[in-house]
């Protein structure tokens, strides 16, 4: 007689080691708080533990329009998953200070007195020291970074106006000081679009985006330090086909890199006349620099461009006011996989979808190409894009064991007047608020397919980048082993180009997706009669019968 299976495992039955290990392969800080409010036996050898960071996956996240009411957009990329917070406190600027690590956001409260403030909570992080009254006030919003050594850097770039000089103020609260080092700065060379600021050896580092600069901006003032950015072979006299963007500073591994990022001088012309996101990931580029002190002159700084194979173990994560760089051993696994060697930045393309101009791609420094990863949702045009890595906290058993036992009436003790409410905070998950349109209709052919994956798992994947109605893994007729090529019937929200930019490219199971467009029809369900492959060939066989049949007849008639 054959026994019966075991029961499944309990969660109370398996080693603290491998709860461990599981919880390290959750890829949000939802499905980690989740999994911990549920799991005691987890909880209970946390404490051996807490210093060992969760390997989640970074969130975007962007302050709204100065409207009434304020709200702040959360977005991760990954699971394309949509949250919004209204902050407990009102928001008259955009003082954004995030850390330099990416753990955190804070709101630079200025009055009464200066202070860090959680934005979604309303709790005061850290105060900081009164800004010098003989300076003057702040003329405009400061963004700025916290360091891992405890330096606070603010600071702010005023707009620029071509020929108009650019003026510049940074507060540097460095570790031990008690007192802030302002800085007032104008550079009065032409053309400098961009600045970038950061804090390098205990100095205020301006890279600026100008070939030249004048004497006086040169020479550094006290602790600030200005330099050019990295220019290319041939940029300055547009030698080369490539036209500079952006770029960001960040410290990584102990070394400050530069990365800016490159557009084909003629894009769009050359790729369809009219802007569009496949024309706009052919011509993307990306360069990284480090700074290093030259060796021909003691004293002064120059960048060196870096091999993409010599990033291929962490991910780069650009946006303002922070950018930095992650371990990709603490993004892999799952069918999600990050993936290093790679670079996540915002670009806006204003002509393509106006009302969504913004658009997350990825660079692959070692393939030197980009790829479409999505278009934002409508309303995500702030120039303030940050991306946060949150680290949840997570309180040991006896902890909330206390907690409840407090909240209960016969036990409840009269509070102290030192105790202070512990800050909450309203998160909204904005999953669906508005109706899904999906306007795009395509039957796609996928190739490279993982050899064992078959049409169900195929379907789950596609799943989350659109409506999918069909699919066929193709495989061989005589040991029906796949042939790694699927035909697909998926409705998305994107317009065509967006929508094979963002199938093309995908990553399953490492193996890398080559999609193209077979069919395109509009309207809901499966593609009208006559859109497959063999509509014209049946046509042709069904006219040639009918002039048979006409001809057989009239022949007997005569």
């Amino acid at each position: 007689m054959q026994e019966e299976p075991s029961s499944l495992s309990q969660w109370s039955d398996l080693p603290p080691d491998v709860l461990r290990e599981i919880s390290g392969l959750l890829r949000e800080a939802g499905d980690v708080v989740s999994f911990h409010a549920v799991c005691k036996p987890w909880r209970d050898s946390h404490e051996q533990t807490r210093k060992r960071k969760q390997s989640g996956l970074p969130w975007l996240l962007a302050p709204d329009k100065m409207i009434d009411p304020f709200f702040i957009n959360m977005r991760c990329i990954f699971s394309r998953r949509s949250y919004y917070a209204q902050p407990p406190f009102s928001m008259q600027s955009r003082n954004w200070v995030a850390s330099a690590d990416g753990t955190a956001v804070w709101y630079l409260a200025e009055s009464p007195s200066p202070s860090l403030r959680d934005p979604l909570t309303g709790a005061v992080t850290l105060l900081l020291p009164p800004f010098p009254h003989e300076k003057g006030p702040w003329k405009c919003s400061p963004n700025g970074i916290v360091y891992s050594d405890g330096a606070v850097l603010l600071y702010h770039i005023s707009r620029y106006v071509h020929g108009d000089p650019r003026k510049f103020r940074a507060a540097l609260l460095r570790p031990g000081d008690a007192t802030w080092m302002v800085v007032d700065r104008t550079f009065r060379s032409a053309d400098l679009k961009g600045m970038y600021v950061s804090y390098y050896h205990g100095k205020i580092l301006i890279t600026v985006d100008g070939p030249v600069l004048t004497p006086d901006d040169e020479a550094g003032i006290g602790d600030v330090l200005a330099l050019s950015r990295p220019w290319l072979p041939g940029e300055l006299d547009d030698y080369i086909q490539i036209i500079h963007r952006h770029s960001y500073t960040l410290e990584s591994r102990g070394e400050l890199l530069c990365v800016s990022i490159y557009i084909d001088r003629d894009y769009p012309y050359a790729y369809g006349g009219k802007p569009n996101v496949g024309g706009l990931v052919r011509s993307l580029r990306m360069r990284v620099h480090a700074l290093v002190e030259d060796e021909s002159a003691p004293g002064k700084l120059r960048w060196v461009k870096k091999d993409g194979d010599s990033l291929a173990d962490r991910v780069l994560f650009l946006g303002r006011p922070n950018s930095f760089s992650v371990d990709a051993s603490r993004l892999n696994g799952g069918s999600d996989a990050v993936t290093g060697g790679c670079a996540y930045f915002i670009y806006q393309e204003l002509g393509v979808m106006p009302d969504r101009p913004s658009c997350v791609f990825r660079y692959n420094f070692m393939h030197d190409s980009a790829r479409f990863v999505e278009r934002l949702p409508e309303g995500w045009d702030n120039y303030l894009y940050m991306w946060l890595f949150p680290q949840p906290s997570i309180a040991p058993t006896q902890e909330i064991i206390a907690r409840l036992e407090g909240r209960k009436w016969w036990k409840k003790k009269k509070k102290e007047p030192h105790m202070a409410p512990t800050p909450t905070s309203n998160i909204y998950k904005d999953d669906i608020p508005q109706l899904q349109c999906y306007n795009t209709n395509l039957r796609v052919y996928v190739e490279n397919l993982p050899p064992k994956v078959g049409s169900f798992q195929l379907r789950k994947f596609l799943s989350k980048y659109g409506k999918v109605s069909n699919v066929q893994v193709v495989c061989k007729r005589k040991n029906k082993k796949s042939t790694k090529i699927g035909l697909v019937n998926i409705a998305m929200m994107e317009k065509r180009a967006d929508a094979l930019a963002t199938l093309n490219g995908l990553v399953f199971n490492g193996h890398t997706l080559y999609v193209r467009l077979l069919r395109m029809w509009k309207g809901r369900g499966m593609p009208p009669a006559g859109s497959n492959q063999h509509s014209h060939g049946n046509l042709i066989c069904i006219v040639l019968l009918l002039f048979f049949f006409i001809f057989t007849v009239w022949w007997k008639l005569i």
